[in-house]
């Protein structure tokens, strides 16, 4: 028999080599008075309070990881340097972790760490899931960094008592944005997450044909699966595209949109042209507004970059005429020649009525607990 703790946490023999039994040589003897012999000796009970101080600094270290995570900043470069802080502030323990060439913070460590983490946060919420009486996904598509599809999964859950809850179930890569893909996708996931399938009552999408499809959309082929489940689309994302829909429809509106953009990169992408319309709010006693961008990611962007514009268009046709005329800029002669019209100073006001409304709606169809009954 050894010892594992007194082999983990060996001391050096105070002379000469050691023979020590459970420590460099097995005891033969499988009796438990030698056990209790030498659980009281000094250089186990060392041991024990070594590998509890080194336990210590391990939940030491995966709070500060979890800490990171939590914040969503870069754990690879940043546990490191926050072990340091830590010591420096007097966690000594932390010295604990570094034993030999061990250290506890190379990068395949801290993957491990992560998904011990992710382990621990998950039970508890996958065995509220088991015992919660109704059930709904909520699935959309996205791209990473890496320009790889993803498929997000999160669920809505009630327990007995009637509440909600809103968790992330999973992300996962997928190889193309096809229907059949996606559904196989969802159904590995509810098998290895262990839902129960039978209480999965609702499902929300976007309002995409691939999701949506009447004939072999998502919606339509786990319907087929679980025809109690109810399909309901993102009535944001729907609001959204109608108000897309309905701006398209009108040539000049597109040519609206593609000048707001032109506008704010004209601005951005400068940092004297910046300067220049600093100088003209400052001049004509208005608020230094940014130009917005106005981004298809972000719906109804375009109302912030309306309403900015309107409390700052004076500014803006000052400046662009200060570039025009010292800088002779042609970028900034056809930016003025569309701005200074009767017809976009209108278009401008119109929305600057309309889109705030509309906004308000998106930001209630948008929360997470929302009764349209009351």
């Amino acid at each position: 028999m050894f010892c594992r703790l007194c082999r983990q946490h060996k001391q050096a023999p105070k002379r000469g080599v050691s023979t020590r039994p459970f420590i460099e040589v097995g005891c033969m003897l499988f009796r438990s008075d030698y056990l209790d012999k030498h659980a009281a000796t000094r250089h186990h009970q060392e041991s024990v309070k070594a590998h509890a101080a080194l336990i210590q600094a391990v939940i030491g270290g995966f709070k500060c990881l979890y800490h990171l995570t939590k914040k969503e900043h870069a754990h690879h470069t940043n546990y490191a340097d926050l072990l340091e802080l830590a010591e420096l502030l007097g966690c000594q323990y932390f010295e604990k972790l570094k034993i030999g060439r061990t250290n506890y913070t190379s990068h395949r460590i801290i993957d491990e760490m992560l998904e011990i983490l992710g382990t621990v946060v998950e039970e508890p919420i996958l065995a509220n899931i088991s015992a919660s009486v109704a059930i709904g996904l909520e699935v959309d598509e996205t791209t990473d960094v890496s320009v790889k599809k993803q498929l997000d999964v999160h669920v809505r859950y009630m327990d007995k008592n009637g509440l909600l809850y809103s968790q992330f179930l999973d992300l996962v890569t997928v190889s193309d944005g096809r229907a059949d893909t996606i559904v196989k996708a969802i159904r590995t996931i509810l098998t290895k997450k262990n839902i129960p399938t039978q209480r999965i009552y609702g499902l929300g999408t976007d309002g995409a044909a691939v999701m949506t499809g009447r004939v072999n959309g998502v919606a339509k082929q786990l319907q087929d699966t679980f025809p109690w489940m109810v399909s309901v689309a993102c009535a944001a994302h729907r609001l959204a595209l109608c108000c897309k829909d309905a701006s398209s429809g009108v040539a000049y509106m597109n040519s609206f949109r593609d000048l707001l953009q032109q506008l704010h990169l004209y601005f951005r992408n400068s940092a004297n042209r910046t300067a220049v319309l600093q100088a003209a709010a400052e001049c004509l006693g208005l608020d230094n507004l940014k130009v917005k961008e106005v981004k298809d990611t972000r719906w109804l962007s375009q109302a912030m970059a309306v309403s900015n514009l309107q409390r700052n268009l004076t500014a803006v046709l000052a400046a662009l005429a200060e570039e025009t005329e010292h800088k002779k800029c042609p970028t900034a002669k056809g930016l003025y020649g569309f701005l200074a019209t009767y017809r976009f100073v209108a278009s401008v006001y119109l929305q600057a009525d309309v889109l705030p409304h509309i906004s308000r709606l998106s930001r209630l169809f948008q929360k997470e607990n929302v009764n349209f009954l009351l």
